[in-house]
């Protein structure tokens, strides 16, 4: 399978950039482990995009949002990604307790003054999105060479029930495979119940790899690509410390 970065660029060629791209952002510790969020759990996914003269200025804005996410009430982690191949996308992956938690730092202010940063060194329209649990395990701390990554699945609507069953169970062979830290599978919140977004890490590309090779893996891509309204976009990040 050809992964994609972005609309047209060929990922394979790009995944050379990790190593570099770690040392670009910086990765020098372990992510630290979070509690384990609960059925009403909450997840925020947000993408950012920012000009590529404004890459550092834009990390600095990122990482103070996610720094004092652990001060707001229900907050359970802020995972902060930098896509490979491309140093100024970047996705945030937040877990709230419930929706009343998330709903609450909607409205923060620290929520409006980060947007309000980004907003003069934007690349793309802010989109940001929420999402209710539908198979999440619990998250392995992540070391220096952890490999993330994000899928978003726009799936037909009358094929929402089977694929829900493709993403839990692949989800759930996931977990068992080698080097695995995380595989979340989250559905939106909002009128687009189709919409899904899918998260996996392993602790180096080896385990990427073998997911992405294994039978379970290939039996997930055959069973959810007829039933998606979109390309099968999956698309590999590092995190930011």
């Amino acid at each position: 399978m050809s992964l994609i970065c972005g609309n047209s660029v060929p990922f394979r060629p790009l995944l050379g950039c990790m190593a570099g791209l770690a040392c670009l952002i910086g990765i020098a510790a372990p992510a630290p482990a979070r509690a384990q969020a609960g059925p009403d759990a909450i997840y925020g996914v947000t993408s950012v995009d920012v000009a590529p003269k404004s890459v550092a200025e834009g990390i600095a804005i990122l990482k103070q949002y996610r720094d004092s996410g652990p001060q707001q009430a229900g907050n359970l982690g802020v995972d902060l990604l930098q896509e490979a191949g491309w140093p100024n996308r970047f996705m945030i992956y937040e877990t709230w307790k419930d929706q009343s938690a998330y709903d609450a730092n909607e409205k923060a202010g620290r929520t409006v003054e980060f947007r309000s940063k980004l907003a003069p060194i934007a690349g793309a329209p802010y989109d940001r999105r929420d999402y209710h649990v539908t198979s999440v395990g619990a998250a392995q701390p992540a070391k220096p060479g952890a490999v993330y990554m994000m899928l978003h699945l726009d799936v037909f609507p009358p094929g929402l029930t089977p694929a829900l069953a493709a993403v839990k169970a692949v989800a759930e062979a996931a977990r068992k495979g080698e080097g695995n830290l995380r595989y979340d599978v989250v559905q939106s919140v909002k009128i687009n119940t189709s919409h899904m977004t899918l998260l996996g890490a392993w602790q180096d590309r080896k385990g990427f790899d073998e997911y992405e090779t294994s039978a379970y893996g290939r039996h997930f891509r055959d069973t959810i690509g007829p039933l998606l309204g979109s390309p099968y976009d999956d698309r590999l990040y590092a995190i930011i410390n």
